[in-house]
């Protein structure tokens, strides 16, 4: 049973609570350290709406998208507060597949919904 006027349980929260950050901090800078995860993480932060103005005009539209943004710009300030480098390295990786994807197309290659294979990246 917790007791908050006792200094020994409220250190002892404090320390768990600690550790959870900790351990938080460590999986997010272990799934940045491989392609995989930077790809993940830059699909999950373009999805929260980071790289874009969430505006539509529509105010409910507008209101949930801003709400996905907030969750997005938490972890966005995780990546580059934790390892700016890998955050860094993930978008020049996002950035390169763009270009190779816009070439495909502008080529008349069929695009991802035409294909059988995998677009660059996946």
């Amino acid at each position: 049973m917790r007791n908050a006027s006792e200094r020994k349980d409220i250190r002892r929260y404090e320390k768990a609570a600690k550790l959870r950050e900790t351990n938080r901090i460590n999986f997010i800078v272990a799934a940045m350290s491989t392609p995989a995860g930077r790809v993940w993480f830059h699909d999950f932060l373009a999805g929260c709406h980071i790289f874009a103005d969430p505006f539509t005009g529509d105010a409910l539209v507008e209101a949930y998208s801003k709400g996905e943004r907030n969750v997005g710009l938490k972890v966005y300030n995780d990546i580059v507060s934790n390892c700016p480098n890998y955050f860094i390295e993930m978008m020049k990786e996002a950035n390169i597949v763009e270009q190779v994807n816009d070439r495909l197309d502008s080529a008349g290659e069929p695009d991802e919904s035409d294909a059988d294979e995998p677009s660059v990246g996946e």
